[in-house]
């Protein structure tokens, strides 16, 4: 499913876009990765590991995308900048799944706490109910408090842990929450 784009105003006044990216976004998307993987420990893949994508994969990545009418992907632009990212994706494609579906945000560090979360959330909730969904489901690490505080402000309830999701390099471990929202 393709996002139209939409402006919106941040708390902080600032304006950003809201939009699907395009094929030629991907050097950019590839940017972002990179960039918000460093800033935050609460996301699954690493830094490194997107620096190593080719611009081909990431494009077809982009294309499959905006093909699929059963998922969206949301990109805040500050102008030609990506400063945020959420997605809807379905949980499957058998029938007895085929009314859940999952979510994820990503945001630049310095971008948190003027909106653009929330902006994005109320998107992805519009968006999933639009492509039929009833229940919006997502893991989120358990130390990640700004995040779930977000989730649970849209009515997300945590019906799961699971202990050591997430391995650092140093060793340690994060548990996660299952959290789900009925649409």
């Amino acid at each position: 499913m393709k996002y139209e784009a939409r402006k919106i105003t941040l708390r902080d006044g600032r304006t950003c876009t809201l939009r699907s990216p395009e094929k030629n976004d991907a050097p950019e998307m590839l940017r972002y990765m990179v960039q918000v993987l460093g800033e935050s420990p609460y996301l699954l893949a690493t830094p490194e590991e997107f620096a190593a994508v080719p611009i081909e994969k990431e494009e077809a990545f982009i294309e499959n995308g905006l093909s699929d009418g059963r998922s969206v992907m949301i990109t805040a632009f500050d102008g030609e900048r990506i400063i945020g990212t959420a997605d809807v994706r379905g949980a499957g494609h058998r029938l007895r799944v085929s009314h859940r579906c999952g979510m994820g945000i990503s945001i630049l560090k310095e971008y948190w706490s003027v909106g653009l979360g929330s902006a994005m959330m109320e998107a992805l909730i519009d968006c999933a109910r639009k492509m039929g969904y009833e229940q919006l489901e997502l893991e989120v690490a358990a130390g990640n408090r700004r995040a779930i505080g977000l989730y649970l402000k849209y009515g997300f309830k945590v019906y799961g842990c699971r202990p050591h999701v997430i391995r650092y390099a140093d060793g340690s471990y994060a548990d996660d929450y299952l959290m789900y929202k009925t649409l």
